[in-house]
Formats: C-alpha cells, sequence, structure tokens
C-alpha cells in the first residue's frame, strides 16, 4: 500500500502466472492514477526488510482504543511474536468511516488489493518475494527503499503487446 509501484509489480507477477486480466487492470489503474507519485509513502530498508518505527502511528490507535497490542515472550522477556488486535471500537470505526467519508474508500481497495496479492504467505514468505526485486535487495541499509515505477510502466508496455 505505501509502495504503489511495488504493488503493481507484483499484480503483473500474478497476471504473468495466471492469465487473469483483472491483475494487469489493477496495475494499470495504479499508474493511470499516478499513485506512486502520489501516495508513495518511502521506507528505509534494515536488516529484515523494510522498516519504521510502529510507535507513533500505534500510539494514536491504541489511545482511542481502537487497537490492542499482544503477543508472546521469549527468554530474556524477547519480543517472538506481536499480535494487534482490533478492538469493538476500532471495528465500529471502519465500518462507517467510509461512508462518513468516501475518500477513505481508496484504503478499503487497497487492503483488499494486498490481501489478494499476499494470499496465504506470511510476513517472511512476503519479506523473501520482496528481496527477488534487485532494486529492494540493493538498497544499502538505512537507504531508502527506490521506486520502480518506470519499470513497471515499461513492463506494462511490453506486456500489453504480448
Amino acid at each position: 500500500m505505501r509502495n504503489p509501484d511495488y504493488l503493481a509489480a507484483e499484480l503483473l507477477d500474478l497476471f504473468t502466472e495466471t492469465k487473469d486480466k483483472s491483475y494487469y487492470e489493477a496495475a494499470q489503474a495504479i499508474l493511470d492514477d499516478e499513485e506512486p507519485d502520489l501516495r508513495r509513502v518511502p521506507m528505509t530498508r534494515y536488516f529484515f526488510g523494510a522498516y519504521e518505527r510502529l510507535d507513533d502511528a500505534l500510539s494514536l490507535l491504541r489511545s482511542r482504543d481502537l487497537v490492542r497490542i499482544t503477543g508472546i515472550k521469549g527468554a530474556n522477556n524477547k519480543v517472538l511474536e506481536t499480535d494487534f488486535v482490533l478492538t469493538k471500537t476500532g471495528y465500529e470505526t471502519c465500518s462507517t468511516a467510509v461512508s462518513q467519508e468516501p475518500i477513505l474508500q481508496w484504503y478499503a481497495d487497497r487492503a483488499k488489493l494486498v490481501a489478494k496479492v499476499a494470499g496465504t504467505m506470511g510476513g517472511t514468505a512476503l519479506k523473501q518475494k520482496q528481496y527477488q526485486r534487485a532494486s529492494y535487495a540493493e538498497t544499502k541499509l538505512g537507504g531508502v527503499i527506490p521506486a520502480i515505477t518506470e519499470d513497471v510502466r515499461l513492463r506494462l508496455t511490453q506486456l500489453q503487446s504480448d
């Protein structure tokens, strides 16, 4: 969602695998709507992939009781797993948000598209998939993961002529 050009690239991968034209059309729409320019939120590459401190965003959601944060800790109180649970208040807020502010529909649509691309893969498998892209894998530690919009645009053109 934060890197629409990477989402478009994944959609083109699915189109290539399945020949389902809806994946191609979704990728095309992302570029036609200029999402890589207008909606990109850069992320830094850290030791285990894209990284951003979640404290600020989560503190806002937690302070409004929209989410609860739980998890499993192991030896030395080391966090092994973190779960973010949507509360009843959070669910109600999400359920009414789009009707109150229709512009938020984009987030709901993109979340569905991202979930469709992710399928049954977990975080580790998704991270490994991202590292298959050279631009992502070759980003220096602490560097901003670069845009791949032009590569995706070129690929759309090539697939259209096939």
